[in-house]
């Protein structure tokens, strides 16, 4: 995995088992280890780059790039495929629909029929990535002042924390009163693993100083743009399970029991 991963690379990771609400893939940015994600049972990681080949050699199907570009009658890129399938694996509802499938098997992934749904999805699915592998800032929209505003500055470290009504107190003492978390930022999950609440037990008696909070935003306001992005990636699911290009279509056979349900 580490030859194949090299000194820079994006991968898609998703778990084996306990797929639940949330999205079915997550985008690392560093090489994840047997115990990414939920800290156990490893999973499943896709590199977009096989750099034991040197240059930029995509683990995608050359045949699949070809079959897409064909049928949008315009250039597609491996970057582009890897994006569209971390948007449509990322949609808010993917999960939910598919729930039993992916207790079995890895997300099968439907390509839309329509090249403007491509693009929404190659879009969003880029911004996802973004957001995921700390790429860029979180956008202005989700650090507004009242979004996890410091009441009270911390002093000494961080103790085990309850959620009640927007807010939290990082210390046994009561300071670090962090208020403005909104109920959905709190809760987000991926396949059971509360991100926020878990960023912070992992962090229990570490010095709850100025870079803890500044982290501790950071992670919540990517969250709620997180959230949005979600949210948008369902409307382009919608719309790509609408009007679905077959396996066929793209150069595949029929797979078993599932003959026209989108590429795997």
């Amino acid at each position: 995995m580490q030859r194949v991963w090299g000194s820079n690379n994006v991968g898609l990771y998703a778990l084996p088992s306990g797929t639940g609400a949330g999205p079915a893939v997550w985008c690392h940015g560093l090489l994840p280890d047997y115990h990414a994600f939920r800290g156990s049972y490893g999973g499943y990681a896709f590199p977009l780059y096989d750099r034991r080949q040197g240059g930029n050699v995509s683990n995608l199907s050359p045949a699949l790039i070809a079959s897409l570009s064909a049928a949008y009658g315009a250039p597609v890129t491996a970057e582009d495929v890897f994006d569209a399938i971390l948007c449509l694996l990322s949609a808010a509802s993917y999960t939910l629909r598919f729930a039993e499938d992916l207790e079995d098997v890895f997300p099968h992934v439907p390509f839309p029929a329509q090249h403007e749904t491509f693009q929404e999805a190659v879009r969003i699915g880029r911004e996802i990535r973004a957001v995921e592998t700390f790429a860029r800032q979180p956008g202005e929209a989700y650090r507004w002042p009242e979004f996890c505003r410091v009441v009270t500055q911390p002093r000494g470290v961080v103790a085990p924390v309850e959620y009640a009504d927007g807010e939290i107190t990082l210390c046994d003492d009561g300071t670090g009163r962090i208020t403005g978390i909104p109920q959905a930022v709190w809760t987000f999950a991926v396949s059971g693993y509360r991100v926020l609440p878990r960023w912070i037990e992992g962090r229990t008696g570490l010095p709850a100083d100025f870079n803890l909070v500044r982290d501790l935003r950071d992670v919540a306001a990517r969250i709620a743009e997180l959230i949005d992005l979600l949210a948008q990636a369902d409307t382009v699911l919608e719309a790509t399970l609408a009007h679905t290009l077959t396996r066929e279509a793209l150069g595949f056979g029929p797979s078993e029991g599932d003959a026209d349900d989108g590429a795997d």
